[in-house]
């Protein structure tokens, strides 16, 4: 799986202007937020959904998120009845232990939470490049440093996942064990002394990347000296490569947005 979390792409969310992404995202993880009805929910990961497939991001990478998420969903669902023993209608009881309708509800109201919540910024992330990504925060008030930054730490994760992969596969052709399951005389070991072990086999790993995170800082450095930054000058006016512009379809798509959520709490508050 590549580090970069953007794919490709011609669809409609690819088209979308950033700025427009955005609020559908926060939108999303608002409702998400404040709604406690599971098919209210469930409705917005339908959604989410369909934005993706109809912009044809591919079902390997929305099954990555969902894989990514499994562990922890199946965490909340089960626990969830543990921890909250609210109730009145009882479904089944074993010593302190019950399960009610209620904090069965909730288990499922949570475990759609998590993948709705997931979703709601992956749509953002899967369908916009890191340059109009970081271009769209800073056309909405974020200084150019920051900007820069981010735009940085995201140049080089995919960067520095791929030497992390090829520091591991050159260790692991010089015989170096990066499972712990045995020691040197050839005996099984224990989960704790596995971890333990484990995390010590991956120290020159880490030691050789952060040695070249080191040597590419400098030469990333020297590259943004050499291009004026931070030179200031008065009267001069900062340009910048990507330009954004709302067309007539990323103001109907915001209109849509703003709509669904003032319909969502319009519903919300007439249920209550």
């Amino acid at each position: 799986m590549d580090a970069d979390l953007y794919v490709p792409g011609d669809g409609w969310l690819h088209r979308t202007d950033p700025r427009v992404k955005f609020l559908i995202s926060i939108v999303m993880l608002a409702l998400c937020l404040v709604w406690r009805n599971w098919a209210f929910i469930l409705g917005i990961l339908i959604l989410e959904h369909v934005m993706l497939a109809t912009d044809r991001v591919p079902a390997e990478r929305i099954g990555w998120v969902w894989k990514i998420l499994a562990v922890l969903i199946v965490f909340i669902v089960v626990l969830w009845p543990v921890f909250d023993q609210s109730g009145t209608h009882v479904l089944w009881q074993w010593g302190w232990l019950r399960l009610t309708q209620e904090n069965l509800l909730m288990a499922a109201v949570m475990g759609l939470r998590i993948p709705a919540l997931g979703f709601a910024c992956f749509i953002t992330l899967f369908t916009t490049s890191q340059t109009k990504l970081v271009r769209g925060l800073t056309s909405l008030g974020m200084p150019y440093k920051a900007g820069l930054t981010l735009a940085t730490a995201l140049r080089y994760i995919p960067v520095f996942f791929s030497i992390f992969q090829s520091v591991s596969e050159a260790q692991r052709a010089r015989g170096l064990d990066l499972s712990g399951k045995v020691n040197a005389a050839g005996k099984k070991r224990n989960i704790f002394v596995r971890l333990v072990d484990r995390f010590k086999s991956y120290l020159p790993i880490i030691i050789a990347v952060l040695i070249r995170a080191y040597k590419m800082s400098q030469s990333v450095g020297w590259a943004m000296e050499s291009r004026g930054l931070n030179l200031n000058r008065n009267g001069v006016k900062r340009t910048y490569r990507v330009n954004l512009t709302m067309s007539i379809v990323d103001w109907i798509i915001l209109v849509i947005a703003i709509a669904a959520a003032a319909g969502s709490v319009w519903l919300m508050t007439w249920l209550s």
